[in-house]
């Protein structure tokens, strides 16, 4: 049995009834899983399948609003033609300097890499993020991030704990108080060897910083995982109330890709049921990194793993 079966009417209309009462949890998937598809198509084509959010990241020279490209116009138009919501993921590989596979770190503004080429720090970035979506006459779902390292070997657990926060407040408070003004969703994706790690982590920071309630948690199963916050649904129940958004994937652990969907020991079946149960009704995104040669069979890898789930 299909998605569809727990589908009413337009994409975002998801319940899973038989799962946990009308508890509504919106059926997501990342379009990095399904990089040789354009993402405009996509949107039709999950919405067709029942998904009500599609993840994405931007993309240097090709989805890219500050390159002078209109895809990203188009695809929040489409989208809207849908009701297809939009979670932008911006741990874009490549993106902001073609030689540096990740996002700058935010303990790190004034490296050599932001230096070269007179680049902006990680925390300018995010502010330009938020300043163009607060253009729009749209918000997306949201707009997660990670922290960055400190160096190739620090990550919260070896360094000075009060060091890192004191630093990190200093480059992310302005930018939170301006997303709060402009009512655009922050999201903050912990990630292994990270500054901010762990969903523990995160919990600190939040009590760290002002206005650390405003600040939304971008819960990533396949980091949680590395980290070894088990049981996952558990502890996904448990921060229900500052989720974001959860990118649902398990790594590989050998060369930095996802398992495909159902391919790992993660049972993504009993891990939806959780976030369903816990009352968190926002998205749920699936992503298969690496994996876009099987193209739209993930789709249905997904579906399975929901249809088994209810």
């Amino acid at each position: 049995m299909g998605l569809d079966h727990f589908c009413v009417g337009r994409a975002g209309d998801f319940f899973g009834d038989a799962i946990a009462g009308d508890l509504m949890v919106l059926a997501g998937f990342h379009g990095s899983s399904l990089h040789y598809h354009d993402p405009i198509e996509l949107v039709s084509v999950l919405a067709e399948r029942g998904f009500g959010c599609l993840a994405i990241q931007p993309r240097r020279g090709l989805l890219d609003p500050f390159a002078g490209t209109e895809a990203f116009d188009r695809l929040i138009h489409v989208a809207t033609e849908h009701g297809m919501q939009l979670v932008i993921d911006l741990d874009a590989p490549f993106y902001d300097d073609p030689r540096r596979y990740q996002w700058p770190s935010f303990l790190e503004p004034h490296s050599r890499s932001a230096q070269h080429a007179g680049q902006s720090s990680a925390a300018d970035r995010l502010q330009r993020w938020v300043q163009w979506i607060a253009e729009k006459d749209w918000r997306p779902a949201a707009l997660t991030f990670s922290t960055g390292r400190a160096n190739e070997t620090d990550n919260f657990s070896t360094t000075a704990h009060q060091a890192i926060l004191d630093s990190l407040v200093e480059q992310l408070q302005p930018v939170l108080e301006l997303a709060q003004r402009l009512a655009v969703s922050l999201a903050l994706r912990p990630a292994a060897k990270h500054a901010i790690a762990t969903v523990a982590h995160f919990e600190r920071f939040c009590q760290w910083i002002d206005g650390g309630g405003e600040l939304g948690l971008a819960a990533d199963v396949g980091e949680m995982l590395l980290g070894g916050e088990i049981p996952i649904g558990a502890r996904l129940a448990r921060m229900q109330h500052k989720l974001s958004c959860v990118y649902l994937c398990e790594p590989e652990m050998t060369d930095g890709r996802d398992i495909s969907f159902g391919g790992g020991d993660i049972d993504f079946a009993r891990v939806w049921a959780a976030i369903a149960e816990s009352g968190f009704k926002g998205p749920a995104v699936f992503r298969a990194l690496g994996q876009g040669q099987q193209g739209l069979a993930l789709v249905d890898q997904v579906q399975a793993i929901l249809s088994a789930g209810r």
